[in-house]
């Protein structure tokens, strides 16, 4: 009989969303890493009984994080309940609040996150704080960007979290040419001092040669499926058809009507883990394999996508594809320059939006439509793709809800990443009584690199019959029982 040791490396995962853990398992035959996610929201359950137009309002509370991301998918599925389809102007709407969220994350994790942990390699301290001491002038740019936008989405929506203004075929107000003129000269002065962070990062990362020495490290290669919404070939953050590609770039499926979803994706579960493992369905579930891993967010998205629209957007999109020798890009770190892509790409899409007459003329609310029983909606979250799946009854009440979040998805992508460096720290466990610090440095990054929204992916209650526990306690026990070590 194989004796299995546990060695608890990461507890917690610091500087991400919500409460995970990195535990370490071994036996005579095999070194696993398990990303142990430690919270439980269940949603899935909370929804049943609702009216599905209450869903929006109720799903956006998910998560503090990316709440306009949920608010906005679940309008989508409820839209096809209800046999609505938005007016164009609540459309436009909707997306340029779409724009805002994933503009807020990622400023959020590319400068608070994301360069203190690249910038910083090798140091014990990879924080902002330590980031601040270094370079006042950067974090100040990067917290005047956060209070900006907190400005700009109560401004245009009312709230900064948890709104309301999604309804079935549309939208509860709209903008004027007022509001729209004072969001301007806010998103101007988040593009100036986008280019401080944007100036700072290519400078201290990429022209320095960090990147390249980082990426050359084979522990954050994942040659997994990818997975994205396009339009027409461009990337798309709003509406389009479901593109995955394969780890060689070849495009395997395209699927235009999003209800098919589950013609790619297919979920399983495990004793360990609140959230679902999903995989390639073609391929099959197999745990900690790039055989049926599926890779989603800003990463996937520039790799399934044949274009990135705006001027500067595109410039960046293609010196990225450059350096890094072509797509697909395949190591977790150019994920950071990804997001600075996007963050671009979501300033010139505002500003387009905004000077579109149609954003001021028309209705708001589609008020006829014939309602069906099933309803999906999706989108691209921050993090990837978003799923809500809705089922309701005759009278419109919801009798199943189903949310797939692009942390769930990206769950075997992690566990798959942190096992390639399991060996060596296992090894230097036994050696030395502990990992070192590269080590854990190493795979801190590559969890970070994901933003994983922890809190969103928790919905799943039961495994086989089984109540889940609502904590967890770890302990290396010998074969003949004797507690070794208890964390």
């Amino acid at each position: 009989m194989s004796e299995y040791r546990l060695y608890k490396v990461l507890d917690p995962v610091t500087l991400v969303e919500g409460v995970a853990r990195v535990v370490i398992v071994t036996s005579d035959r095999e070194v696993r890493a398990v990303y142990q996610i430690m919270e439980f929201r269940g949603f899935e359950k909370l929804a049943i009984g609702r009216k599905m137009e209450e869903l929006p309002r109720i799903m956006s509370a998910i998560c503090g994080v990316c709440s306009w991301s949920h608010h906005l998918v679940s309008g989508k599925a409820v839209d096809v309940v209800f046999g609505r389809r938005p007016t164009p102007r609540s459309t436009l709407v909707r997306k340029l609040v779409n724009y805002i969220q994933v503009l807020d994350s990622h400023l959020l994790h590319f400068a608070l996150i994301g360069l203190p942990d690249v910038t910083l390699w090798g140091e014990t301290q990879r924080d902002i704080s330590k980031l601040l001491a270094k370079n006042p002038e950067l974090v100040e740019a990067a917290l005047k960007t956060r209070s900006l936008l907190k400005v700009l989405e109560k401004k245009l929506v009312g709230k900064i979290q948890h709104g309301g203004f999604v309804v079935p075929g549309g939208v509860t107000r709209g903008f004027n040419r007022d509001e729209i003129a004072e969001a301007e000269k806010i998103l101007g002065e988040i593009s100036d001092l986008t280019i401080k962070l944007h100036e700072f990062f290519k400078d201290r990362v990429v022209y320095s040669g960090l990147l390249r020495k980082l990426a050359e490290r084979g522990e954050f290669d994942l040659k997994a499926y990818n997975l994205g919404l396009v339009s027409g070939g461009d990337l798309e953050l709003y509406d389009g058809a479901l593109r995955l590609i394969d780890s060689r770039g070849r495009i395997v499926a395209e699927i235009a009507d999003n209800s098919k979803y589950s013609d790619l994706i297919g979920e399983a579960t495990v004793p360990w883990n609140y959230a679902t493992l999903p995989y390639y369905k073609q391929a099959g579930f197999k745990l900690f394999s790039e055989e049926s891993t599926i890779l989603v967010g800003p990463l996937a998205r520039i790799n399934v996508s044949s274009r990135v629209r705006g001027e500067k957007a595109s410039l960046e999109y293609g010196e990225l594809l450059e350096y890094a020798g072509g797509k697909p890009i395949s190591n977790l770190l150019y994920a950071h320059w990804a997001r600075l892509v996007e963050i671009i790409h979501c300033i010139e899409m505002m500003r387009e939006i905004m000077d579109k007459s149609e954003l001021y003329e028309g209705e708001l609310v589609n008020t006829k439509g014939s309602p069906v029983e099933k309803g999906v909606g999706v989108l691209e979250a921050p993090r990837g793709i978003l799923i809500h799946d809705y089922t309701g009854d005759g009278e419109l009440i919801a009798t199943s809800a189903r949310v797939i979040t692009p942390t769930t998805i990206n769950n075997m992508a992690i566990n798959t990443n942190l096992t390639k460096v399991s060996g060596r720290l296992v090894e230097e466990i036994r050696s030395k009584g502990e990992p070192s610090r590269e080590t854990i440095a190493i795979m801190e990054s590559m969890i970070r690199a994901y933003d994983p929204c922890n809190s969103c992916a928790t919905h799943v209650l039961r495994i086989n019959g089984h109540a889940q526990p609502v904590s967890f306690t770890l302990m290396v026990v010998s074969e003949e029982g004797e507690v070794l070590w208890r964390g």
